[in-house]
């Protein structure tokens, strides 16, 4: 529940601090109420607190409302950490700011996090009696683990059928084009295939361009080294002269030896070679290296276009496999939908039973609620039509709207885990006496989950309040203020019979609030 909220420099209110936790009935819910003269302020306090959370244009300088933790909010997925005290808190100077303690956050995100425990009916938003809202609504009516067990597996199948159909149409798509990009893919697969590289060949010919460039003297050094050989008598003569053991020279003139015929031998080689064949293809290897980074990406490149191309002259192929598990899929989705359609008639009746008994003690005529069959969606093949004495909801007045609205929220009452907090503007203004006693009524049970803050002009609701703030202002200045019994008394009577109230309406005050 929302337990306090607090505005400063608000419009006409300069500092407003509320406090709602003390409600006896119940720490998470209760009906708070605000009356007061038309232009006090009401409307534009309901609007201030909205504004706390995203709902409403911010015009306070600074506000905050202290939550509990019984709304059940995953702030995590926002990434703020929570303790036992959640805090909302909107900052504005040049530009609004929002805060969720003292942890920034988008708008965009407090409004996201707002609407999942915060309702407000004053708009006439028919979002409420959208198919797939009210869908979810017969669903839970529906109360068997049955249906609960077929309508998840008729959810996966649909998953698996949704991303088949992405699939087809984008091989679909791929066929229109399929001709021209073949063409490109073999053009790219042939521009490599001509030139057919080997990984590592580039820097063996780099190597042999460098040696080619001083061919001639590594021969004339070659030739002159060779001379060496005619000493190696000699030396071998001198060591054992001196005693000395030969055979570190000896292996030493064997490897010279083996190094001389090594590069004659490579000699040779680099002789045979035709220069301009190896500047040539160091040239076309280097054109493939500028373009894709090494030879290694370039095979990399060949190999993936090649597995392009395979699949685009499979995609006949795969298209009819992708058809054929698409219509396996549609059968038994088929099937599965016409099941689950069998399980919410029952539950259609039970929502209309439900959504009947509120209208009638709302004196609203009786709903008609059917199920009309369409294509198949993630819900199966069902869509909710809400009707009102064959009367598109659309068509209703404010008055009837709302009062719809209630009878709704009314009739989901006992499948609503989560408390939420609902604020009404004059909900229940141009109503009779009977008629706004109804809406008391029926607000009086929905507080029995929901918080509810309520602008009323009506002697009726405000009898049944579990909190009464009375909002006046005077000097251009508004001021609320938390009544007590007596005080209760003397406002509703206020509402009964105007500034001059008469003894009989303190009378009827007292017999409304007992």
């Amino acid at each position: 529940m929302i337990e306090r909220v607090y505005l400063k420099n608000h419009l006409s209110f300069e500092e407003v601090e509320l406090n709602f936790e003390e409600v006896e009935l119940n720490l998470s819910n209760g009906l708070m109420i605000f009356t007061g003269p038309s232009g006090s302020g009401k409307s534009v306090l309901l609007q201030g607190i909205l504004a706390i959370f995203g709902l409403y244009e911010a015009k306070a300088s600074l506000s905050e409302a202290t939550i509990s933790v019984d709304y059940g909010l995953n702030f995590e997925d926002y990434g703020i950490e929570i303790e036992d005290e959640i805090i909302f808190r909107e900052v504005k100077k040049d530009k609004t700011r929002f805060f969720i303690n003292a942890q920034a956050v988008s708008k965009k995100n407090i409004k996201e996090i707002s609407k999942k425990f915060i309702d407000y009916l004053s708009l006439k938003t028919t979002e409420d009696f959208e198919s797939n809202s009210l869908l979810n609504l017969v669903d839970l009516m529906v109360n068997d683990v049955k249906f609960y067990s077929l309508k998840d597996e008729y959810m996966k199948k649909f998953t698996q059928y949704y991303n088949l159909q992405k699939e087809l149409k984008e091989i679909k798509n791929k066929e229109k084009k399929s001709n021209e990009l073949k063409e490109f893919l073999k053009y790219e697969i042939a521009k490599i295939e001509e030139i057919n590289p080997k990984d590592g060949e580039f820097n063996e010919l780099m190597k042999i361009k460098r040696e080619l460039s001083k061919i001639e003297k590594i021969k004339s050094l070659s030739n002159d080294v060779g001379s060496i050989f005619s000493y190696e008598n000699d030396v071998v003569e001198l060591l054992g002269m001196l005693e000395i053991d030969s055979d570190f020279f000896s292996d030493s003139m064997n490897e010279l030896r083996s190094a001389l015929e090594s590069i004659d031998s490579r000699s040779e080689f680099l002789e045979s070679v035709n220069i301009e064949e190896v500047l040539n293809r160091i040239e076309d290897l280097n054109s493939l290296i500028k373009r894709f980074g090494t030879i290694k990406e370039a095979l990399e490149y060949q190999e993936e276009k090649k597995s392009e191309l395979s699949r685009l002259e499979n995609l006949s192929f795969e298209k009819e496999e992708i058809e054929k598990n698409i219509l396996k899929l549609e059968q038994e989705l088929i099937l599965k939908s016409e099941k689950l359609s069998k399980f919410r008639t029952k539950g259609v009746k039970e929502f209309q039973s439900r959504i009947n008994e509120f209208l009638e003690k709302l004196y609203m005529p009786k709903a008609n609620i059917c199920l009309k069959e369409v294509s198949l969606n993630n819900y199966g093949k069902d869509e909710v039509v809400l009707e009102i004495e064959e009367t598109n909801i659309e068509s209703l007045s404010t008055g009837e709207f709302n009062r719809l609205r209630l009878a709704l929220l009314a009739s989901k009452i006992e499948y609503t885990d989560k408390p939420k907090s609902l604020f009404l503007d004059e909900i229940d203004a141009n109503l009779s006496g009977e008629e706004s006693m109804s809406v008391a009524n029926v607000l009086k049970l929905l507080s029995k989950k929901y918080q509810i803050f309520a602008i009323s002009h009506q002697p009726q609701l405000t009898s049944q309040a579990d909190k009464h703030f009375l909002i006046t202002k005077k000097d251009n200045i508004s001021r609320v203020k938390e009544l007590d019994k007596n005080e209760r008394i003397e406002e509703i009577a206020r509402i009964i019979s105007g500034k001059e109230f008469k003894k009989e309406a303190i009378e009827y005050a007292k017999k409304l609030i007992k």
